[in-house]
């Protein structure tokens, strides 16, 4: 039992016997106080003792409390009260009912020469109290079961999070790795295509010198052609220099500001990227559908909206990240929506089952500029979350 029913059962016990003393009269004082003390002493042992020994001791109790009433009046009734509130508490469920039954029987067997109204009114308060008790276990049970199921879920989330931990350190090693294997694939095409090219135009230079003295024309053109070899060895160079040096930002190697900037390079657009909120490590899962949608939307707005400016706006909340990608390009002939809800293109339909795939949407905005909204949900908790 709880510090506070312990203090309950044994006010049950001690107020009523120093109020009897004032309320009524008895013959001797002393043996009255011996029968209060050993209601103590077994009220004292039943909650110390083991089940087996708290049995007999609950059901020595309740017969001494009806004892108790039948001898010394109707205030004795609360002391009843505390034996009922002790026996269906410590013991299991059928002996406390049966012990409850014997009990009511032995009250009313107590009080069977008094009024009927005080009969009836010590009937009614015993099963009142019964009630109470029972609303009072079954409510502490439910508090137990909340707070085992509390430290549970504590427990697996933070099972989630050191799942989520090895999750982002495997992924980082695949990461490297991939690194290593395009590195060493890189390393073989210099060796194999720019190394060979190379040497084939040392030989043709040296051919070049042999034959300009005496055919000048025949020697322009091999220079011609050394140029033009000479041309490709370095935009050879250049994409594995670029291959080689790619050092990802922000969220690795699907950085959203790392691609409108190759955009922006490559095809001369203006471009804009923006974040609102507060960011926060994402799932690589959230990674790749933001990075695919907005590559897909930027794409779909070069080719059919013949857009000079997109822009990414990305926004963090508690529950969820979004990402706005939009463009001035021209707006579709056909409805975009209807082609949304109705399956969509290849392009659209690619971009919502990517979404739905992990729980998001996909929503289109055609005013004031044509933009793709991805919404994607984030399973977090708010910072001292289990410090509370």
């Amino acid at each position: 039992m709880t510090r506070e029913l312990i203090l309950l059962r044994y006010g049950l016990l001690i107020i009523p016997a120093i109020l009897s003393v004032y309320v009524y009269e008895y013959a001797d004082y002393d043996r009255f106080t011996l029968h209060f003390l050993l209601l103590l002493l077994l009220a004292t042992l039943g909650a110390r003792l083991s089940r087996r020994f708290s049995v007999l001791t609950g059901g020595m109790e309740l017969i001494v409390t009806a004892w108790l009433c039948y001898n010394y009046g109707l205030l004795m009734v609360f002391p009843a009260l505390s034996a009922v509130i002790s026996y269906t508490r410590l013991q299991q469920k059928n002996t406390a009912l049966a012990f409850f039954c014997i009990h009511l029987a032995l009250l009313n067997a107590a009080f069977l020469h008094t009024a009927p109204a005080l009969l009836v009114f010590t009937n009614l308060t015993v099963l009142l109290c019964a009630g109470l008790n029972l609303l009072l276990l079954r409510a502490g049970r439910g508090r137990t079961d909340t707070l085992s199921l509390y430290d549970e879920l504590r427990k697996k989330h933070f099972e989630l999070e050191e799942a989520r931990a090895r999750l982002l350190q495997f992924t980082s090693h695949i990461e490297v790795a991939a690194q290593a294997e395009e590195r060493v694939r890189i390393a073989r095409q210099l060796h194999d295509d720019i190394g060979h090219r190379l040497i084939r135009v040392k030989m043709m230079t040296e051919a070049a010198i042999h034959t300009l003295p005496s055919a000048p024309d025949t020697g322009l053109q091999m220079m011609h052609q050394i140029r033009d070899q000479l041309s490709g060895s370095m935009e050879d160079m250049r994409a594995a220099l670029k291959r080689i040096n790619h050092t990802p930002q922000l969220e690795g190697a699907y950085a959203l500001d790392r691609l409108l900037e190759e955009v922006g390079r490559d095809t001369g657009i203006a471009t804009s990227y923006t974040v609102q909120g507060i960011p926060y490590p994402l799932y690589p899962s959230l990674q790749v559908v933001l990075y695919t949608n907005a590559r897909e939307a930027i794409t779909n707005a070069l080719r059919h909206g013949k857009a000079d400016s997109v822009w990414i706006s990305l926004t963090y909340t508690d529950h969820e990240v979004s990402m706005e990608a939009g463009n001035n390009g021209r707006l579709p002939e056909e409805d975009p929506l209807h082609k949304l809800h109705h399956g969509g293109g290849m392009g659209l339909k690619g971009m919502t089952e990517r979404s739905v795939l992990i729980g998001g949407t996909l929503e289109l905005r055609l005013q004031p500029q044509f933009t793709v909204i991805t919404r994607l949900p984030v399973y977090r908790q708010p910072e001292g979350y289990l410090a509370r």
